[in-house]
């Protein structure tokens, strides 16, 4: 497995040349771009993915950060022996950590802001991705059969996909999903 870090301008190449897609938001208040990872979270988003009260989120708004996961998953159709499995191998997988900002509505008289309208989404500030080796003829057959090695297999389909998520601690809140699949056949004999 090799890892690799990438800075704030580094683009997630595979998950753009795959295609993107943009999923429905949870709630009509999120809007979210997956490919320059920018958007706006509405409070009511946060508290209600938490259980959070307003006055609870007024507390906890610093410490809420919004991270974008991604990966590309291959499916195969694996043989072993006289059987056939699937099996699927994530190929690429990553996270970008967002930078965002606290959103608070501005008082009409007086100073200061009368509470928190949502969280505005500017980017990745950094992340981490990774890459797997894909199965091969010759390698053990994955868990079904002990001590069998793979006879052949055949890539089926590979699917790309991401996902917005807000944390508070240890708390992690999935808030949008989305992705494409794309059939890719090749097979892969001894």
């Amino acid at each position: 497995m090799s890892w690799r870090c990438l800075s704030r301008p580094a683009v997630a190449g595979a998950t753009l040349a795959a295609g993107v897609t943009f999923a429905a938001p949870a709630s009509a208040a999120v809007t979210y771009n997956p490919v320059n990872r920018t958007g706006f979270v509405a409070a009511a988003d946060v508290r209600q993915a938490f259980g959070w009260t307003p006055a609870k989120l007024a507390a906890r708004a610093g410490g809420v950060a919004f991270d974008h996961d991604f990966w590309t998953d291959d499916t195969y159709s694996v043989v072993c022996g006289k059987r056939t499995y699937p099996l699927v191998h994530h190929r690429e997988f990553g996270r970008y950590e967002l930078t965002d900002a606290v959103v608070r509505k501005r008082a009409t008289t007086g100073y200061g802001a009368t509470g928190i309208t949502g969280f505005r989404l500017a980017g990745a500030s950094f992340g981490i991705s990774g890459t797997s080796v894909a199965p091969a003829v010759g390698q053990p057959c994955p868990g079904r059969v002990k001590g069998a090695t793979i006879d052949a297999l055949r890539l089926v389909s590979s699917a790309t996909g991401w996902s917005l998520a807000a944390r508070s601690g240890d708390v992690r809140r999935q808030l949008l999903k989305g992705g494409k699949g794309a059939s890719q056949p090749q097979t892969s004999r001894s």
